[in-house]
Order: structure tokens, then C-alpha cells, then sequence
């Protein structure tokens, strides 16, 4: 029984809190969702910041019912994630460029100080190849966010409620995988995050059933697509009829695709892969 006690103490203490920033419904999920979900399996909590509210983001359907069935959905599919709390900011989905840059970090800030996370999921503001500019706004804001965090002279008001500057020892860059760069270091390996391929074999049919929920957003992305096929006069047979079927179905090829393509020329079949700064960022090798 005291063994078990052990063990038990030491799994609670050894846990992390997990805190995933994420501009859109579907980005983190489709770009770090089996890692995060691998976490919590071992653990971990973890809680989402969404930014934007994908108001945009359907088919025929006005902006405030979208952006309330996308809310309901990510976060059921925050949920099958094993995710435990989706805090959701409300900025409206592709107009980010016109708000503050510091507003967005504050807010992200307000949540690393409160929640004292572990790890950090945020989108890679450096990715190259990826349109949708939402995600490079929310990633230089949560990146500022995680640096200004630690430092007292930032947003003195927190401390006065009880928010005391907080470091984050591991930092997650995430994107989707298309750009062919994706894994070149910046610089030296002490002083730039570095390439991390994360096997996603265990998690990934929660992945996909989370990518799934987003029911709103995929009958979107599979009416845009076909429009498109029929403007060149092309078509795609599985799109001739777009039900749930064959919604559900373009997403697991999605899915399975972004993995296999982030495990190439590594020892996994399905992964998803990361720039990573860890506890040793920044930190040279004559002072570890």
C-alpha cells in the first residue's frame, strides 16, 4: 500500500500543466493535437487559449451562429483531446492584424501567470507557406507573451492580484507541415529551438476523431474545395454528394497525410513534428 502511495505522489508531482495558445479552431489540432492528447495520457493537464472566434469559417452560415457552433465544437474536440479548459478570447478570425500586437500578448500573458504552465504550445510565427496571417499574429504575441511573463516589470497590476512573474521551461512551435524548410535550424543548436519529431502511433485515432468534430469548419473546407474542382472543371468523386460521410472522410486523409508527411525520414509511421526549445534553451553547454 505505501509503495502504491509512492508512486502515486510521485506521478502528481512529476505532471505538468500544459497550456496550448491557438489562433483557430482547427490548427493545433491538426498540427500538435496527438502530442498534446500523448501528454495528458501520461498525466498532464492541459488547458487551451483560443484567440479567434472562426466567425469566417463555414458555408452559408452568418458569422455569430458560426462562431458559436465552432465554440461548441472545439470544445468537444478540446475535450476528446483530454484538453480541460478552452478559454476563448473572441477576436473576430482574419482581422487580428488590426489589434494591438501587445493586447494579444497581455491577454496571453494574464493566462501563463495564472496557470503557471510547464509546457507551451504556440504556432510558429516563422513558418513560411501557411496564408492564414491569424496564426503568425498569435504566434509572435504568445512568444512575447511567454518572455514577458518572466519578467517583472511587466504588467505590474498582475502582481498586485497574486500573478507573480512565471518562466516556462518548454516551448512547442507548431505548424502545419508545408513548408520544406520546417526543420532547418536558424543558427547554432544552443541559441535557436531545435527539430522535434514526436510519434503520434498512440493518439492518433483521437486526433482524428477531435479533427472530426469540427463539423462547421470541414463542411466549409469540403464545399470550398469541390467549388473550386467545378470552377476548372474538374471533380473529386468522393465530393459529388457532401454529407457527413464524405466530410469525414476528406478529413481523415488530411490527417493521416499531415502525419505521414511530418514522419518522413524518421523511425515512426505517423508523427507530428516541432521547433523545441527546452529547459537547456539558450543555456551553453559550460554552464549546464
Amino acid at each position: 500500500m505505501m509503495i502504491v502511495l509512492f508512486l502515486l505522489f510521485a506521478s502528481l508531482a512529476s505532471a505538468k500543466t500544459v497550456l496550448v495558445v491557438t489562433a483557430d479552431a482547427s490548427d493545433f489540432i491538426l498540427a500538435a493535437g496527438g502530442s498534446i492528447s500523448a501528454m495528458v495520457a501520461g498525466g498532464d493537464r492541459a488547458i487551451l487559449v483560443r484567440v479567434t472566434n472562426d466567425d469566417k469559417d463555414s458555408w452559408r452560415v452568418p458569422p455569430e451562429e458560426t462562431a458559436s457552433r465552432t465554440k461548441a465544437e472545439v470544445e468537444q474536440a478540446a475535450k476528446i483531446l483530454g484538453i480541460t479548459q478552452v478559454h476563448s478570447l473572441g477576436y473576430r478570425a482574419d482581422e487580428l492584424g488590426g489589434v494591438s500586437p501587445t493586447e494579444i500578448r497581455d491577454r496571453i500573458l494574464f493566462y501563463i501567470r495564472l496557470l503557471k504552465p510547464d509546457v507551451l504550445f504556440i504556432p510558429n510565427p516563422y513558418a513560411e507557406y501557411d496564408e492564414v496571417l491569424d496564426r503568425f499574429y498569435t504566434g509572435l504575441a504568445a512568444e512575447e507573451a511567454r518572455q514577458a511573463a518572466a519578467l517583472p516589470n511587466f504588467q505590474l497590476p498582475f502582481a498586485k492580484v497574486g500573478l507573480q512573474p512565471h518562466v516556462t521551461r518548454e516551448l512547442y512551435y507548431y505548424a502545419q507541415p508545408f513548408d520544406p524548410r520546417r526543420r532547418e535550424a536558424e543558427s547554432t543548436a544552443t541559441f535557436t529551438p531545435q527539430p522535434k519529431v514526436v510519434s503520434i502511433a498512440s493518439t492518433f485515432d483521437k486526433k482524428l476523431r477531435a479533427a472530426q468534430a469540427l463539423k462547421t469548419i470541414n463542411y466549409s473546407m469540403a464545399m470550398r474545395i469541390r467549388q473550386r474542382l467545378e470552377d476548372t472543371g474538374r471533380k473529386l468523386p468522393l465530393l459529388e454528394t457532401v454529407d457527413d460521410a464524405a466530410v469525414n472522410k476528406l478529413v481523415e486523409i488530411n490527417v493521416r497525410k499531415l502525419s505521414e508527411i511530418a514522419a518522413k525520414d524518421s523511425p515512426y509511421k505517423q508523427a507530428e513534428e516541432f521547433m523545441y526549445a527546452g529547459p537547456e534553451f539558450q543555456v551553453p553547454q559550460k554552464l549546464r
